[in-house]
């Protein structure tokens, strides 16, 4: 399972953006390699059940465009319902209205 997003933002910004997201939501980043624009990332699905492992990778479609792809890594967990669709989309939408909201804040200064 994956989901991707394309951004009118730089990929430099749109990875920094990504690493502070991830640390809200107190996702584990196990690796991350920047000259590939890349990493792996730990998600505690339910304090009682597990962890699941996704990938994030940041492709450069323009100067000013990024593609972004976040997809969870092996089989679903038999009970998963859905969750780690959730925890994707969510990501996905906070990533983008976090850079909306820079990228707003940055324009009402000039």
């Amino acid at each position: 399972m994956q989901e991707g997003l394309d951004l009118p933002y730089p990929i430099e910004k749109v990875w920094d953006t990504a690493l502070s997201v991830l640390d809200h939501a107190g996702w584990e980043i196990t690796h991350q390699n920047k000259a590939s624009y890349g990493m792996e990332i730990h998600v505690t699905m339910d304090m009682i059940t597990w962890t699941e492992t996704f990938y994030l990778n940041l492709i450069k479609t323009g100067d000013n465009s990024t593609r972004v792809v976040l997809g969870r890594i092996g089989l679903a967990q038999p009970a998963d319902w859905g969750i780690a669709k959730q925890h994707i989309e969510q990501f996905l939408l906070k990533l983008e209205s976090t850079l909306q909201n820079v990228n707003q804040s940055v324009d009402e200064r000039n």
